[in-house]
């Protein structure tokens, strides 16, 4: 359908970008916290690996992102045995879009509009969840992505 006068004028020849993002989660570490999480005479503190049991991590019970069983605190003193990198976190997705025109004012001339979306469905995804075995907030997610934001730029050419 052919439009014309002002109204083709406005409704012409925009451009559409989007650019969609899937992918698998990023790889999470087993660790444990707190007042264990210092073995004694080594001088390393903060978060330490917790002990592998021999159970599938990917086996978790409903509800939960991996197996909590798969993990163990190690005795006071131990270090854990636990694989770097042994979790699969949450699977990621992203939208950005893009809309824009050239309107052409004369020879020399012309005004740029544009709009872009990051995170234009506004959907939530989660980078992360809590790893630290013994932790009461274990397997709880955290790190959402940024919510959808816009932005319009005019740009007058001369």
């Amino acid at each position: 359908m052919l439009i014309n006068g002002w109204k083709g004028t406005l409704l012409k020849d925009w451009t559409l970008t989007n650019t969609i993002s899937v992918g698998s989660g990023l790889p999470l570490t087993p660790v444990i916290g707190g007042v264990r999480s210092t073995t004694t005479g080594t001088g390393i503190t903060g978060s330490l690996r917790a002990n592998a049991t021999g159970q599938p991590v990917d086996d978790g019970a409903a509800g939960q992102p991996f197996n909590y069983l798969a993990f163990a605190l190690p005795a006071l003193g131990q270090w854990g045995n636990a694989g770097r990198n042994t979790i699969t976190g949450p699977t990621q997705f992203s939208l950005n879009a893009g809309l824009g025109r050239t309107f052409r004012v004369s020879e020399r001339r012309s005004i740029d509009l544009r709009f872009d979306a990051v995170n234009a469905l506004n959907h939530v995804t989660f980078r992360s969840f809590n790893t630290t075995i013994g932790s009461n907030s274990l397997g709880l997610l955290s790190a959402p992505s940024a919510m959808r934001s816009l932005t319009a730029t005019l740009r007058f050419r001369f």
